[in-house]
Parts: structure tokens; C-alpha cells; sequence
């Protein structure tokens, strides 16, 4: 028994089913029009049989044409039985294959980025697509059909019955059989079905690489290398789908030669049974029909079964999304609004990505006061962004606190504190759609004149007005159709929409050219006034002007000042400013 629950892998077959307790309603009516489909089919065939029998034994022609109505409405039930059969079971498919992909995205959503540090973007879609479109197949024409197929196979054996108690022992055995062909392949089938799956995941990575680098590898001359590699991940899918296909092929030839032995077994059996008196000639095409029209929805579960291993495969992708570990826990503090005060404390912090990584930051602290502005200094890979990044808890520090005032930023809740934040990030992220709402994005209920005086002040307002679509405009997919200073003055925009108490800059004016760095300069400065505002940049004349510097250096704190301190004191800041001035000449 254990060994057969363990082929059945019924733990990964019942996480699937409790997605359809929401929708039973819809499935009952799609499991109930599937056999009555199956009935009307067969009922329908049946009489044509008993027809034909009766033509052939000499029957009255009066006695044959009154049962064509009947024939004709069996015939239309079962077309009405096929379409709502379809219809719902599609209809409870596809709203939990919408359900799977929302939970996926909140489930990355809650988890990422550190969800996303050792992944690939195209294997995260490859799962939000692929995969759960393949449990389409389970929901659709699995689940439901199993149960079709029970019931199915029981009426008929029981109207087998009514004709000869023999019969139903004769055919019973063989669908037994045809049931449980796809599960002696099934521990096979799994590793296939896993091993496609990653295959198949690979080559999408391949792909998005391949679009999202398209003009790297034009400029580079890369086109052959890249063709090379995505031809081999294609002959390592391709190779894997043979050898699913083969057992595919092995598993389809059992199937039809058993079911051949089921009819070629009725025959035998009704031929005997006629030959020996215990039943009637007119009988044998419906005993024949009554077999065959049996089997139908018995290969189809079977066939359906083949795909297990694919199927099962998925589910296990979407369940490793579904329950990825979270690397921050919701705060539980409750407070009223404007109760925290935007004062920036970093007290001991010390953090690595992973356990088997050093340090990135090594005990530092500093602080930042309500509405000054401090700028975080360096080269690149000393624990900047890192400070971001811990600031708004897309990852917890190993030790010590972050804190705002007095309060533990990992006691409020996530949406609440990154709601006291607005970041301008350095590489800008506009979605394929208007530019008015990529704008609304930092407050989604704005009005348009909100967004354009927002536009005004980033100094974005003229070049969006010149479109010919105007705040219409399609920005394009990740804002390819702008450079990159203008996407960056959409992005402080947002951050002047959202207009939240901290404001963090990181790289904020690395793609603008010295006319509108001056213009967004003085704008910034009216942003900053009354706001916490921490700066994270290379160029001098994004930081000079800070209150404070805090400098950093593999991952510690070494210096803390103004620029006029720094520089007085000569030290490595001094040092830093000094090889900045000799490489802009």
C-alpha cells in the first residue's frame, strides 16, 4: 500500500486539489456535465448499435423510426454536455492559475530582493508562466476527468451487467490494467518531468539574457557566441524532450494494445455467449460500443497520467516560489501617524549577504538628524547601496540596530516604513506605460496637475510636453524610448509626488549632463528642505554641499565630518577628493 500511495504521490496531487475547494461548485457542474457527456455518448452510440442490430435481425421500419428522435436528441445533449463540461472546468482552471501567479509575485515580493540574489529574472518567469500554465493541464483535464472516468467505467460496467453478469468480470480486469499503466513508468516520469522543467527554465534564461542584452551583443559582435550558447541550451531541452517523448511513445502503445485486448476480449466472451443461447445477436454491437465508448474517458485519465511527471514537476517549482523563506519578518508596532520622527540611527551594524560571504559592513554607526543631510562616501564595494538597502529592510543586519529616533525600524511594519522613505535610485525602472503614470507611481491617486507640478520642479515638465502623446506617451518597456538623465528626472518626480519625511539619493544625478545637474541641483535643495535626506554618490558636487559626510572604507566608518572638516583634516577623504579631481582633469 505504501508503495503504491508513494507512485500515486498523493501529497503532491492533494496540495493541488485544496486550490479547488474555493471553486467546488464550478467543478462539481464540470464533472457532472463531463459524464453525462460520456452517458449521452454513449447512450447515443448504443441505440445506433441497437438500430443497426435491429436492421440486420429484420426489424419493423415503424419501430426503427421512432427511436431516431431520440438518437438526435442524445446526440445534441451530448454536445451540450461537452461544451459546458469545457467551459467550466476551463473557467476554474484558469481563475487559479490566476491565483497561483498573484501569490507568486507577493510571495517575491515579500521575500525579495535576497530572494533574488542567486537567481536569474528568467527562471523566476519561466515559473510565473510556464510552469503554471502546465497545471492548467491538472485543473482542466485531470482532476475532473478522473472522476469522470470512475463514474463512467462503474455505469457501464453495470449496464454491461444488465446484458450478461460475465461481461463486466471480463472487462473489469482490463481496466485495472489500462489505469494503472502510467504508474509503473511513474518514478521515471518524474525525473524527466523535473529534468525538462530546469531545461526549460535554462533556455528562458537564455532568451531574456538574449533580449534584455540585444544591444550589447550587437555592439560586442557577440550575435554567433550567443547563438552558440542558445543552440546548446536547445539541444540539452531537446534532448530531454526525447527522451520524455520516448516513454511517452512506450506508455501510449501499452495503453492501445490493452485496450485492443479489452474489445477483442467482449467479442470473444458476447461470440460465446450467443453461440451458447444466453444472449441475443441484436445485443452484440451494443456490448461492442458499450466497451469501447467505456475506455474512451479511461484513456483519457491514463493519457493525462503520462504528464504526471511534468505536472508534478511544476507544482514543485510554484511551491519552492510559494513558500521561499522570508528574510524579514513584519514589524507588529502600531503607531499613529507622524508619531516617528525621521532621525536615521545606525548603532553597531555589522551584515553579509550569506553566511558563507564576509562581512560587508563591519560594525559602523552614524547617525542622521531630522531634515540634515548626510552623504554616504566612498569607492564602490565599500557597504553604500548596503546601507540602503538595510534601511528599508530588503535584508535585517546580522548585528546591531537601525533605528528611527528611538524605535527599531524592524518593529514597524514593512509598508509603513517604506512608506516614511523615498529613494531615487540610480538605475531607473519605468514601466511600458504612460509617462503620467510612471509619475503617479510615487502617489497613485494624484491628480495630472499634482504630476506635472511635480514634473516642474524635476524639470522634466518641458521635454514631456514636447511629446506628440504629451504625459500619454508610452514611456516604453523599462523607458528604453528616453535617455538615461530623463528617465532619472521621471524618478525624482515620483519622489517629489510621494513626498515622504526621508528622501535617499543613491547615484541620483550620475546620467545628467552639467546644465541640468545645475537646474536639478537647486530643485533637490528644495526637495531636501524640512526632509532627512541621505545621499549615496561618487561625484563631488553631489556630496559637497552635505552637513555630513560619513566615509567609508572596506565596510567601516574611518571618517565623519563636513567637506571643509575632511579636507582640513587631510586624511582619507582628502585622499579620495584629490584622486576624483585628478581623473575629471
Amino acid at each position: 500500500m505504501n508503495t503504491i500511495l508513494a507512485k500515486l504521490n498523493l501529497t503532491g496531487f492533494a496540495r493541488l486539489l485544496l486550490y479547488l475547494r474555493p471553486y467546488w461548485k464550478g467543478m462539481a457542474i464540470a464533472i457532472s456535465s463531463g459524464t453525462l457527456h460520456h452517458l449521452f455518448a454513449i447512450a447515443g452510440a448504443t441505440l445506433a448499435a441497437y438500430l443497426v442490430g435491429l436492421t440486420a435481425m429484420g426489424g419493423g421500419k415503424e419501430q426503427i423510426l421512432s427511436l431516431l428522435p431520440a438518437l438526435v436528441l442524445l446526440i445534441s445533449l451530448r454536445v451540450v454536455m461537452y461544451f459546458s463540461d469545457m467551459w467550466f472546468a476551463h473557467e476554474v482552471a484558469f481563475r487559479i492559475l490566476v491565483e497561483f501567479r498573484i501569490k507568486i509575485y507577493q510571495s517575491v515580493e515579500r521575500v525579495s530582493p535576497a530572494y533574488l540574489l542567486n537567481r536569474r529574472s528568467g527562471e523566476l518567469a519561466s515559473t510565473l508562466m510556464a510552469d503554471i500554465e502546465v497545471l492548467e493541464w491538472f485543473f482542466a483535464h485531470t482532476a475532473g476527468t478522473f472522476l469522470v472516468a470512475l463514474l463512467v467505467s462503474l455505469i457501464t460496467l453495470g449496464l454491461l451487467g444488465c446484458i450478461n453478469w460475465l461481461l463486466p468480470l471480463v472487462v473489469t480486469p482490463w481496466i485495472i490494467l489500462l489505469f494503472s499503466v502510467p504508474f509503473w513508468f511513474s518514478r521515471k516520469a518524474d525525473r524527466q518531468g523535473k529534468d525538462t522543467r530546469e531545461k526549460l527554465a535554462d533556455i528562458n534564461c537564455e532568451a531574456v539574457d538574449g533580449v534584455q542584452g540585444l544591444r550589447e551583443i550587437i555592439s560586442f559582435n557577440y550575435e554567433r557566441g550567443f547563438l552558440d550558447r542558445l543552440r546548446l541550451y536547445s539541444d540539452r531541452l531537446g534532448q530531454s524532450l526525447y527522451f520524455y517523448g520516448r516513454r511517452l511513445g512506450f506508455e501510449g502503445a501499452l495503453l492501445n494494445i490493452f485496450s485492443s485486448l479489452t474489445i477483442i476480449c467482449v467479442l470473444g466472451v458476447s461470440a460465446y455467449l450467443i453461440v451458447s443461447g444466453q444472449m441475443d445477436f441484436s445485443w452484440l454491437p451494443v456490448t461492442v460500443i458499450l466497451s469501447a465508448n467505456m475506455l474512451t474517458p479511461v484513456l483519457e485519465i491514463s493519457s493525462m497520467a503520462r504528464n504526471f511527471g511534468i505536472i508534478l514537476a511544476a507544482a514543485e517549482r510554484v511551491y519552492t516560489v510559494l513558500e521561499a523563506k522570508e528574510t524579514v519578518q513584519d514589524g507588529a508596532v502600531s503607531l499613529p501617524e507622524g508619531t516617528i520622527k525621521p532621525q536615521i540611527c545606525f548603532n553597531n551594524v555589522s551584515f553579509r549577504y550569506r553566511e558563507d560571504l564576509p562581512n560587508v559592513l563591519n560594525d559602523i554607526s552614524f547617525s542622521v538628524g531630522e531634515g540634515e543631510t548626510v552623504a554616504l562616501v566612498g569607492h564602490s564595494g565599500v557597504g553604500k547601496t548596503t546601507c540602503i538597502n538595510l534601511l528599508q529592510r530588503f535584508w535585517d543586519v546580522n548585528r546591531g540596530q537601525i533605528a528611527f529616533g528611538s524605535m527599531a525600524i524592524k518593529e514597524l511594519p514593512l509598508d509603513y516604513l517604506r512608506s516614511l522613505i523615498t529613494m531615487v535610485p540610480q538605475d531607473i525602472y519605468l514601466f511600458n506605460t504612460s509617462i503620467l503614470e510612471n509619475i503617479k507611481l510615487g502617489k497613485q491617486g494624484a491628480s495630472r496637475e499634482e504630476v506635472k507640478a511635480a514634473a516642474k520642479a524635476a524639470y522634466i515638465h518641458d521635454f514631456i510636453a514636447g511629446l506628440p502623446e504629451g504625459y500619454d506617451t508610452i514611456a516604453g518597456e523599462r523607458g528604453v524610448k528616453m535617455s538615461g538623465g530623463q528617465k532619472q528626472r521621471i524618478a525624482i518626480a515620483r519622489a517629489m509626488l510621494k513626498n515622504s519625511p526621508i528622501l535617499i539619493l543613491d547615484e541620483a544625478l550620475s546620467s545628467l549632463d552639467t546644465e541640468n545637474e545645475r537646474l536639478l541641483q537647486e530643485s533637490i535643495k528644495n526637495l531636501r528642505r524640512g526632509r532627512t535626506t541621505l545621499i549615496v554618490a561618487h561625484r563631488l558636487s553631489t556630496f559637497r554641499d552635505a552637513d555630513k559626510l560619513v566615509v567609508l572604507k572596506n565596510g567601516k566608518v574611518i571618517e565623519i565630518g563636513s567637506h571643509a572638516e575632511l579636507m582640513e583634516k587631510r586624511g582619507y577623504y582628502g585622499e579620495f577628493v584629490s584622486s576624483q579631481v585628478a581623473v575629471s582633469g
